[in-house]
């Protein structure tokens, strides 16, 4: 592949700077842009890597990490300092994208590269009102007067970022695949896109691939016939997937779903069509596909329990909703809303010491936004009138089970054992503490005779 001339045209377009990188991480290519942003010439760069600049602290962070780890297109915000490692120069909006040989092994990457503050000011020219201020975010008032229900706070660079790039595909009817940690708020972004879209006036409908049994599956998606089922309702019934027709299809937890549903997904996707069970007549349906997963897909892939062309078909648009732990800019204004939430719903007056405060900012938050909501409750339903640090979170529990790496069968029935006996054998919160799907921990049962 001819990298220089595949990018060329990027040589010309000023504000964008893009990089290509190999399997390695190592700088292949870099555009002319890319160059005047960082002010550094292009010898400089060549043969080194994102980590040589991150472990020289001439950068905050290192995107490559969470594109190798979650094997998708990851934006951040990135920040660059001078070379003694103390100045701020300049904030870049991060883009990049792999790209997978036959084997399905990352061959390249390519990064998009745009300075923050200019990206901020092209954004507000084509969306701000001129007669509205910003507040002292800048960004939510803009966001406010757009659309009014934000369903969730965006203070911090991350966040911000996130919520532009869902502006900007908002209108598309491109399939988003959204994943993060449990708590993260998948649902909620989900709902954003969609109340943010021109499918706004149709339904949003959202399936809980985990709560339908699986015999009920098939036909609470699909729908079906009258006369089809003994005992099924005369009139036939409407699939979920039908009643999204001009609106919004949100599939939660899309790893949950089985072989043989993922099957008909993927020809749904494709052809934009269902048919009911009992019929014979495809029908078509329009609708936008949002689908979230707590777990890796990848691995889940590779493990054979999931469809790698479905896949490759819901990896689009994919969105990564950062934990609590990397949005912590986010705390204080979370914890407001939530204090003010829960004050009007109970009638109770509580307040917040600043050493609460500071605990919140020092906890990691495992349950992430969830958590620290349920927190909010608990304190204002039992705490004092001014909480103090004692009625702050507790250190959270380390995870001990893990089936990750290259550990033998025998270990990994061992780790399977003791999760199941740690969590008084509820499945559901033994596949969250080996971090797997509950569908794979189903076939690693009875793949290891575990009744």
């Amino acid at each position: 592949m001819d990298i220089s001339a595949a990018f060329a045209r990027y040589d010309k377009q000023t504000d964008v700077g893009v990089c290509v990188y190999d399997r390695g991480g190592h700088y292949i290519y870099i555009n002319d842009t890319f160059l005047k942003i960082r002010k550094v010439s292009r010898e400089e760069y060549l043969g080194l890597t994102p980590y040589d600049l991150y472990n020289n602290n001439l950068t905050d962070k290192c995107v490559m990490d969470a594109v190798r780890k979650n094997r998708a297109t990851t934006t951040d915000v990135q920040t660059v300092f001078s070379k003694d490692g103390k100045t701020v120069l300049r904030k870049h909006l991060v883009t990049l994208r792999p790209f997978f040989d036959e084997a399905g092994e990352i061959e390249y990457y390519v990064g998009y590269y745009k300075d923050l503050e200019s990206f901020n000011e092209e954004y507000d020219d084509k969306t701000a009102p001129r007669h509205i201020n910003t507040d002292e975010t800048g960004f939510r008032t803009m966001i406010e007067k757009e659309a009014e229900e934000v369903p969730f706070v965006a203070v911090s660079e991350n966040m911000k970022a996130l919520c532009r790039a869902a502006r900007q595909v908002a209108d598309t009817d491109s399939t988003v695949l959204l994943t993060g940690e449990t708590g993260t708020g998948k649902e909620v972004f989900a709902s954003y896109l969609h109340n943010i879209s021109k499918r706004k006036a149709h339904n949003f409908v959202v399936v809980d691939c985990t709560s339908l049994p699986e015999s009920l599956m098939e036909s609470e998606l699909f729908g079906y016939e009258k006369g089809t089922f003994t005992g099924g309702l005369s009139t036939g019934k409407k699939g979920l997937i039908e009643s999204a027709d001009g609106g919004t299809l949100f599939l939660d937890e899309i790893n949950s779903l089985p072989l043989t549903l993922q099957a008909k997904l993927l020809r749904l996707i494709e052809t934009k069509s269902i048919k009911k069970l009992g019929s014979v007549k495809p029908q078509e349906v329009d609708f936008r596909l949002i689908a979230t997963t707590n777990v890796d897909l990848v691995k889940c892939v590779e493990e054979k329990t999931f469809r790698s062309d479905l896949y490759y078909r819901l990896n689009i648009l994919p969105f990564y909703l950062p934990p609590l732990r990397e949005r912590k800019d986010d705390i204080r204004p979370l914890v407001n809303r939530f204090l003010k939430e829960f004050q009007e719903q109970y009638g109770i007056r509580r307040e917040l010491s600043e050493n609460v405060y500071q605990e919140m900012l020092k906890y990691d938050w495992p349950g992430n936004v969830r958590e620290l909501r349920n927190f909010i409750e608990r304190s204002v339903l039992m705490g004092s009138t001014t909480l103090e640090p004692r009625t702050a979170p507790p250190e959270p529990e380390k995870k001990v089970f893990s089936l990750g790496g290259a550990i033998s069968e025998d270990e990994e029935k061992e780790a399977i054992l003791a999760a199941l006996a740690a969590n008084g054998n509820h499945r559901e919160r033994t596949a969250r503490a080996l971090n797997i799907s509950r569908r794979t921990l189903q076939y690693k049962l009875k793949k290891y005779h575990i009744t």
